[in-house]
């Protein structure tokens, strides 16, 4: 119960007490009045009538008695009339037959009239006749007091009624500030750092408020503070000064956290541009000339384009590089051409020696996994081509033939299709003991032959021909399934689900009506999605995000590579963790910078009550350094690989 509706129900009690006191002492102080009139009437009829008897005969005879009382009984006030000689003798007497009160009997019991007696005597001169004795009937009285009772409660209940509004109304002013502060109160427990705009007017309100405002504030600048030290730090680390891109380090680690995302990138393109003649430049303008060229390419390689944006960074001296994701290979070679052609042509209009010229050489990959290594060297080799020859060349990585991927596209639909889906779990340990935090669950494919299609095989092919939000769908029920069955596992389980399946309107229909059936085990799921893919698509991530706390289950960014991008959508998302991409991981124990980096995160992390987890360990020996960072919990190798499930 509100606070409103407990000061209001505890006014309206006080009301109703004091309505019931009020109204009692006014009817007692009404039965009192009654009681005193009544006697008084007794005593007025005695007397009247003694008068008149004595005053018309000088003996009481029965007929004149009975001429002179019995109009006066008749009028109906009185429960009995008699009328006594001195010896006691009764002359007269008539009383009331039984009359039912018209008033209810709780009323009569609880006011309990009693009717009064009066007598007086009959005297003629000096002489007493007798005594007229009359008892008053309270039927008329207590008919009168209901009708004043109902009559003043009715009023009271008025006055109560019109009060109770005016307290309302008077308790909904003064407790407005105090639903700002609720409100205030319910988004900093939900990790919303938000200060409260509008100051109360009541004083102990009014300190509560710039309580709260201080602690949020507080909070705030820590997370500000820590945020940008982790940004300085991570430009320190990976970002070129000259070109403000990546470094070749920089370059190197985020190419190889995306070619890890293997259910976001199913294709792509790392081409590698070098400047001729840059030393010519610098001998005849000086290096600040050179630069800006550099500075020109870098910027022209990062424009958004048809093809997304890319990730630029300085390779070495006079090259650059730039990976373009999920890009096919006419387009890659038409981008690295219109590139070259078009800056080569801007550095001829600004009067540099002919021999300043830029060429590109373009490595593509389609449906296949790969690493950053292979790659680079056949942009090498095809860039050493381009220098000799002017231009771009373009080398492709040689994968299955065209009429295996087709082949292999069919398995996939059959597999996913007829739920030939394994699913597997790793464990995620944390690093202060060796308890298991949650499970990941993975999925292999079987083929009609019976043999294992792994997920390096079949996920880049599902990717490009759009399968994943089937795949996914499929994933997820049987996750529920296994929640369901094994009662073992820890209650957070978290599974993939790729940016194609979310932007898939079909796939999140169907997600929140399956939760819709099993309320109680969607609070258990976390989905995971990667920092590239979220702080690419934010507005897609968010409201993915807010339908999954609508249902109970939570989000989670997988793969964190720390990118400016990718640290500005934590604040924005708030996951329920944030796994550090392999690449990152593994090279922590090994560089200061780095753990340098690491424990910012940590900091900035913390009062937003995100857990920080290390993704790709595979060595024990790296989890007490991670511990000594703040890192929550790890995964990889060394927890253990993924196995299926009885196993666990």
């Amino acid at each position: 119960m509100t606070l409103a509706r407990q000061l209001l129900a505890g006014i309206t009690l006080a009301f109703i007490a004091l309505l019931v006191g009020i109204e009692a002492i006014y009817v007692s102080t009404a039965r009192s009045h009654l009681e005193q009139q009544l006697d008084a009437h007794a005593n007025e009829t005695a007397t009247s009538l003694a008068l008149s008897l004595g005053s018309r005969a000088s003996s009481l005879d029965a007929s004149l008695v009975n001429i002179t009382v019995n109009p006066v009984f008749d009028r109906g006030y009185f429960e009995s009339i008699e009328v006594r000689t001195t010896r006691g003798e009764r002359i007269f007497g008539r009383r009331l037959e039984h009359r039912e009160v018209d008033v209810p009997a709780w009323f009569a019991a609880a006011v309990a009239l009693q009717g009064p007696v009066g007598e007086a005597f009959v005297t003629s001169g000096w002489k007493q006749l007798g005594k007229v004795v009359v008892q008053i009937h309270p039927g008329y009285a207590y008919q009168q007091l209901y009708d004043t009772a109902l009559a003043t409660l009715a009023w009271l209940a008025a006055l109560f009624a019109f009060a109770l509004v005016g307290v309302r109304y008077y308790l909904a002013g003064i407790l407005k500030p105090l639903r700002e502060i609720e409100q205030t109160a319910l988004a900093v427990s939900n990790r919303n750092f938000v200060s409260i705009t509008a100051e109360p007017g009541t004083r102990e309100l009014q300190r509560v408020t710039r309580a709260m405002n201080s602690l949020s504030a507080k909070i705030r600048d820590v997370i500000m503070q820590e945020s940008e030290r982790a940004e300085h730090l991570r430009k320190e680390a990976f970002e070129d000064s000259l070109t403000g891109q990546l470094n070749r380090r920089g370059f190197e680690q985020a190419v190889a956290a995306s070619l890890d995302e293997s259910g976001e990138i199913h294709s792509g393109a790392l081409g590698l541009f070098f400047v001729s003649g840059l030393e010519e430049v610098n001998g005849l303008f000086g290096m600040s000339r050179g630069n800006e060229v550099m500075k020109l390419v870098a910027e022209a390689l990062a424009a958004p384009g048809a093809h997304g944006k890319a990730k630029v960074g300085r390779w070495q001296g006079p090259t650059l590089a730039a990976f373009v994701p999920n890009v096919e290979e006419p387009a890659a070679i038409e981008w690295a051409n219109r590139i070259c052609s078009e800056i080569t042509a801007k550095l001829r209009g600004e009067d540099l020696p002919e021999a300043v010229l830029l060429s590109g050489g373009v490595a593509h990959f389609s449906e296949e996994t790969i690493t950053l290594a292979p790659l680079a060297e056949m942009a090498e080799g095809a860039l050493a081509e381009a220098v000799k020859n002017g231009g771009a060349v373009l080398a492709t990585v040689q994968g299955g033939a065209q009429a295996l991927r087709v082949g292999l596209k069919t398995e996939i639909e059959s597999a996913i299709a007829n739920g030939r889906i394994t699913l597997l779990a790793q464990r995620v340990i944390p690093t202060t003991n060796q308890g298991v935090l949650q499970v990941e669950l993975l999925c292999s494919l079987s083929g009609s032959d019976g043999n294992v299609i792994s997920a390096g095989t079949f996920v880049p092919i599902a990717s490009r021909h759009g399968l994943l939000a089937s795949l996914d769908r499929k994933v997820i029920e049987q996750a529920l399934l296994v929640l369901e069955r094994f009662e073992s596992l820890p209650r957070d389980v978290s599974v993939n689900v790729s940016m194609q399946s979310i932007g898939d309107k079909g796939f999140r229909t169907a997600l929140l009506e399956l939760f819709s059936k099993k309320k109680l085990l969607a609070g258990r799921l976390i989905f995971e999605i990667t920092g590239r893919a979220a702080s690419h698509l934010p507005e897609l991530a968010k409201g993915f995000s807010a339908e999954l706390r609508g249902v109970g289950a939570r989000v989670a960014l997988d793969n964190f590579d720390i990118d400016r991008n990718a640290m500005s959508i934590v604040h924005e998302l708030l996951p329920a963790y944030i796994k550090l991409a392999p690449a990152f991981t593994q090279q922590v124990t090994s560089r200061e910078d780095l753990r340098f980096i690491v424990e910012a995160m940590v900091r900035m992390l913390r009062p937003l009550e995100i857990p920080l987890i290390a993704q790709g360990v595979e060595d024990l020996a790296s989890v007490p350094v991670l511990a000594q960072l703040g890192v929550a919990a790890y995964q990889g190798y060394a927890a253990g690989r993924p196995a299926p499930l009885a196993d666990l």
